[in-house]
């Protein structure tokens, strides 16, 4: 494929004629690294939202441009592993299921400050997908949306969250959380499974019920001191977790069953007041 060279008068005469339109009436090829550019020159409001899609020239979605939404429908991008440059930008406040499911290549490294949730296999399996932080107004978070993500580095998540769904965070491999939001109430079947760095020391006195294999193969758990009581912990919570030697608990024995829990390695302290 023959490489050319746009000039800046020649950009913003193309970025005119995209702006102009009210709809996408036909794929826009261009070659690839073009995207990012275009899209600099793209950041007016419109009157009437819509997506311009940016193709290469064998078809494959590499790119696209939000105009004026608030919202990505579900399934919007799923499975397009060619889709790299692409921002979501400030004003979306809704995310659909699988909206960007599989989308390998994406990048981006933060969401729009107005969501407040994350929804089922939104981001699954995005395996670049570089966020830092959570938008601080995320109260929950659904099954499987973060994964197979391994490229998630962030410490903390958003102090306000009270509920996640199973799979969660399921093989984020970088997750390196050292807490967990005083207000999370449960923690489900493999929310952090497989999540290698992550390094939580305390479980919050909200949480009334751990699933099986929560923390499964979470070796970097080495102490868990609990807040509170759990109605619940399923005898596999913190299977394989090899590193973890020590759970330390407000309960007296027995009355939360099935210790250690999967922790075959933890000696228990029972009646701890922190002292």
């Amino acid at each position: 494929m023959t490489d050319y060279i746009v000039d800046s008068t020649e950009l913003t005469s193309i970025a005119n004629a995209i702006r102009a339109k009210s709809s996408k009436t036909g794929q826009l090829i261009f070659p690839g690294g073009f995207m990012s550019a275009v899209n600099d020159l793209l950041t007016v409001p419109v009157a009437n939202p819509y997506v311009e899609e940016i193709y290469d020239t064998d078809g494959n979605l590499t790119g696209a441009i939000m105009h004026g939404m608030t919202k990505i429908r579900a399934h919007a991008f799923d499975g397009c592993s060619k889709l790299e440059s692409f921002a979501i930008p400030e004003g979306i406040t809704d995310i659909g299921e699988y909206a960007f499911s599989d989308c390998t290549l994406i990048a981006f490294t933060s969401l729009p400050s107005e969501l407040t949730s994350v929804r089922s296999s939104t981001f699954k399996n995005c395996t670049n997908l570089a966020l830092t932080s959570l938008p601080s107004g995320v109260t929950s978070i659904g099954s499987n949306a973060f994964s197979g993500c391994d490229s998630l580095t962030f410490t903390s998540l958003p102090s306000g969250l009270t509920s996640m769904s199973l799979s969660a965070f399921y093989h984020c491999d970088n997750l390196a959380l050292t807490s967990l939001p005083s207000g999370l109430t449960s923690i489900p079947q493999y929310a952090f499974g497989y999540c290698p760095k992550l390094a939580i020391t305390s479980i919050p006195s909200a949480v009334t019920k751990i699933d099986s294999n929560a923390f499964w193969t979470c070796t970097g758990l080495t102490s868990i001191t609990f807040e509170g009581t759990p109605t619940t912990i399923n005898s596999w919570a913190f299977k394989d977790c090899t590193n973890l030697t020590s759970i330390k608990v407000p309960w007296a024995e027995g009355a939360v069953s099935g210790a250690p829990w999967g922790a075959t390695r933890a000696t228990i302290t029972y009646n701890y007041t922190g002292a």
